[in-house]
């Protein structure tokens, strides 16, 4: 790791950040308030998703910036790294805020699918997705701002504004409880609650826990009732796998040897042959997990 990255890392485990408000609030779609704790803690490195749209939009900033001034008459500049004055551990780093107007900026790359069928709303409004809308709200608490700004460029070729007001004092100050308490737990190095029902819950263990050391331990005795409840959850979808595949037997035989089948309520199935070709599978290892009769005494 290079100096540079390592003072970013640094920099950036110093506070909770825009683009962290929703995940210590508990309420990102994609990552836990667990996971950004062990992030901010350094003890897990939680690689956050970098997608190809990400990456252009980065390429892209500059040209996005460039229209938006352009466009709405506005100079804008670059903004270093900011603390709030009385909470200090509310950090940001804006893409841009717009000179004389005491307006911030924050930009985004937009599929053009998510932005029609997502929680994008009519521009000038302040209907986007909730991380978004919490990252441009931490930004303006930050800079005591009246409002935040959003550039969405959206499918490359349409840019669209929208507008985040700081209008609603009990959300700004849930915002800042919310971080509070997540900060808290990161200085008392207290993880938050995991939520096991999340669907990276499993994912998110592996990463802490990537190897084994050849110890036997005793488990607690709550450990029982989530063994009983895994056994029974599994033979449910055994059975419920057995009967979706009986389903579709009655469906294939129906079917025979045509590529279409139409219902009478409606829809279809389709059957076509798909053909790849052979290839090599690399060495890899995984840590193999399941469960033996083995000295259990619930035969």
């Amino acid at each position: 790791m290079n100096d540079a990255r390592a003072a970013w890392l640094e920099q950036r485990r110093s506070g909770v950040g825009g683009s962290d408000a929703a995940i210590a609030c508990g309420l990102h779609p994609y990552m836990s308030a667990l996971e950004l704790y062990y992030d901010k803690t350094g003890e897990a490195v939680i690689e956050r998703e970098d997608t190809e749209r990400m990456q252009m939009g980065r390429a892209l900033e500059d040209a996005i910036a460039d229209v938006f001034a352009e466009r709405y008459d506005v100079k804008l500049r670059r903004h270093a790294m900011k603390r709030h004055a009385r909470y200090p551990w509310m950090i940001g780093n804006p893409d841009r805020v717009i000179e004389g107007a005491r307006i911030g900026l924050e930009i985004k790359n937009v599929d053009t699918f998510a932005h029609r069928f997502g929680e994008w709303g009519e521009p000038d409004t302040d209907q986007i997705p909730e991380p978004y809308f919490l990252q441009c709200l931490h930004y303006a608490t930050i800079f005591d701002y009246r409002e935040w700004h959003l550039a969405a460029l959206v499918g490359g070729n349409r840019l669209t504004r929208y507008i985040v007001r700081r209008d609603d004092a009990e959300l700004e100050e849930q915002l800042i409880e919310g971080e509070r308490e997540f900060w808290q737990c990161v200085e008392r190095r207290e993880p938050p609650e995991m939520d096991y029902a999340r669907s990276g819950a499993i994912a998110l263990i592996k990463r802490l826990y990537p190897g084994t050391n050849g110890e036997a331990i005793e488990l607690p005795a709550d450990m029982d009732y989530w063994h009983n409840v895994h056994r029974q959850s599994a033979d449910l979808a055994k059975e419920y796998a057995g009967v979706a595949d009986g389903a579709k037997a009655h469906i294939l035989r129906g079917m025979g040897e045509a590529s279409i089948g139409r219902l009478s309520s409606g829809g279809e199935y389709r059957r076509k042959i798909v053909k790849k070709p052979g290839h090599t599978v690399e060495p890899y290892s995984y840590i193999d997990f399941r469960f033996s009769k083995k000295g259990a005494n619930d035969e």
